[in-house]
């Protein structure tokens, strides 16, 4: 009798054991077909037809609730976003995915086939490879009220939820039709938590593709501008979907060719830049708005500790082409998506203009040091516009390393057109040596002695013209006349230097027992020249007075 008990017994635990490793680690032959064409309805159901999905290969461990898809592609049907297309409802951007594979846990190929409302454990795709194509042509009629994803997968599988979505190693391209060198990320990271499609999410504003919270994290972008003049570079930049955040790590405008080959890469002149910005925050910003491609709305962004070069190589031709429209506030209505930036906070930033005089053949800087900035009402935007309609920018900086300056500027949203605009100047206390770094090279002569005690201007101007009134006061003022030598260096031209000093130029303003005044100044652009060149030529044409130009 115990021994046809523990045969028995045996034979029980064989079955069980042998029960146990079918279902562990059969190969789904009765449920593969049902369960791809279950994929397939989803997806073709949930893209409303656009989208379809090839399934190499599925496996399942029925016992521990996981099942492990192969070679997967999920591409669009051309046919059908043609016919979107001639509709006026086919989405800008279209997508291919493929992944090597698929690991779903928390549901049997039995209760994804049958059930309803259906919830997984966590979701892994090991080094997906996702192009996004955008297409020019396509036009999105949005007065006609699409149905949301819920509404899309609703008939099939009832709602969807996820504990955790991980999508690593991320190969991504963004190809947009006319552009020759694409947008591509490689090693993204991407991690969605409690994701979840119902009735109730469908519209949740509150949450970043359907999830409560996700990280997207990427290391070591590089991508090359169109022109291939500038590398443009990220060491990481992670968006914090829960907290509306979005955090970068030294960003970098890289010239990809030093100045003298920069002549070779253009044709007429432009300004070459390099930049590098060590931190980058974006707070409260709209990720619902911005996936559904609405605009790009920021409460507020901070940049830190970094510096700004600017060079123009004065050798290279000048263009002749209008730059009516150029200004920065009209830049902003020429951006193809609606921007609303509440403000921009900067600190510790380091800005320096230098220009090549070809006469000379040296250069000469123009220097702001630890500049602290706000810029305020960043926007191109009507709905804004009407009820502030002033794009304003006020900063502190030390000029040319000694000088304290106080500089804004307002910009007219209302009437960008124009080019309406506004500039204020204040700097105090500056050793007036330390303009030589400009004058020197630039001017030819050099400034011996001075102290400038105050410095103010305020200025008016549009397209065309600029008006302004400029006040000055300073002491001592002494300078040399230069000239270039044989060998090419700068020399003192004493005759000139000293008519200038004794007959010319005013060594104090205002003079003793005068009080000092404010000077008019006016100036009217060529059309070729710059903003920048505008606001320079109206202050200068203002000191001429005082200073004895």
């Amino acid at each position: 009798m115990k021994k046809k008990i523990l045969v028995a017994g045996i034979a029980v635990v064989l079955v069980a054991l042998g029960s146990y490793l079918y279902l562990k680690f059969r190969k789904l032959d009765d449920f593969e077909p049902q369960l791809k064409e279950k994929l397939q309805q989803i997806v073709a159901k949930g893209s409303n037809g656009l989208y379809k999905l090839n399934v190499e290969k599925i496996n399942a461990d029925v016992v521990d609730s996981r099942i492990i898809l192969s070679n997967i592609h999920i591409t669009y049907d051309s046919v059908v976003y043609q016919r979107l297309i001639s509709e006026q409802s086919a989405p800008a951007n279209v997508f291919d995915i493929k992944l090597r594979s698929l690991a779903v846990d928390g549901i049997t190929p039995k209760d994804l086939i049958t059930r309803q409302d259906i919830r997984l454990n966590v979701v892994l795709a090991d080094k997906p490879v996702v192009n996004i194509y955008h297409h020019k042509d396509a036009v999105n009629d949005q007065k006609k009220e699409g149905k949301s994803v819920y509404q899309l997968i609703r008939e099939e599988i009832g709602s969807f939820g996820v504990k955790k979505l991980s999508l690593k190693e991320v190969d991504f391209t963004y190809h947009k039709s006319g552009d020759k060198v694409q947008t591509s990320f490689k090693d993204l990271m991407i991690d969605l938590d409690n994701i979840l499609i119902d009735e109730e999410t469908q519209h949740d504003t509150s949450r970043f593709l359907y999830a409560k919270d996700a990280l997207i994290s990427l290391r070591d972008f590089k991508h090359k501008t169109a022109d291939s003049i500038y590398n443009f570079r990220l060491d990481s930049i992670s968006i914090h979907a829960a907290r509306n955040e979005v955090n970068i790590k030294k960003l970098r405008v890289e010239p990809r060719a030093g100045k003298m080959a920069f002549r070779k890469q253009v044709k007429t002149r432009k300004d070459r830049y390099d930049i590098t910005i060590n931190n980058i925050v974006l707070k409260q910003t709209d990720w619902w708005r911005f996936i559904q491609d609405d605009g790009l709305f920021v409460e507020d962004v901070w940049i830190s500790n970094g510096r700004i070069e600017i060079y123009s190589d004065k050798g290279i031709p000048g263009s002749n082409e209008k730059k009516i429209g150029n200004y920065p506030h009209q830049q902003l209505f020429k951006m193809d998506m609606p921007l609303f930036v509440k403000k921009i906070n900067v600190r510790n930033l380091d800005i320096t203009y230098s220009e090549l005089n070809i006469k000379t053949g040296k250069e000469g800087d123009i220097i702001f040091q630890n500049t602290f900035a706000t810029v305020s009402n960043i926007t191109n935007m009507p709905e804004h516009i009407v009820n502030n309609g002033i794009l304003k920018i006020d900063a502190t900086t030390q000029f040319m390393k000694t000088g304290s300056l106080k500089a804004g500027f307002r910009f007219n949203l209302a009437r960008q057109k124009e080019g309406i605009f506004s500039v204020y100047a204040d700097l105090q206390n500056m050793n007036g040596t330390a303009l030589n770094a400009a004058t020197v090279p630039l001017g030819s002569v050099e400034i011996q002695q001075a102290r400038i005690n105050r410095f103010k201007a305020d200025i008016d101007g549009n397209n065309y013209t600029a008006t302004g009134r400029i006040f000055v006061t300073y002491d001592d003022l002494k300078i040399s006349v230069l000239k270039k030598d044989d060998e090419g260096k700068l020399k003192k031209r004493g005759l000139v230097t000293f008519i200038a000093n004794n007959f010319k130029i005013n060594e104090s303003y205002p003079k003793k027992d005068k009080k000092a005044e404010t000077f008019p100044s006016s100036f009217r652009r060529p059309l070729n020249r710059s903003f920048f060149s505008l606001i320079w030529k109206t202050i200068f044409n203002g000191l001429k007075e005082p200073v004895g130009i």
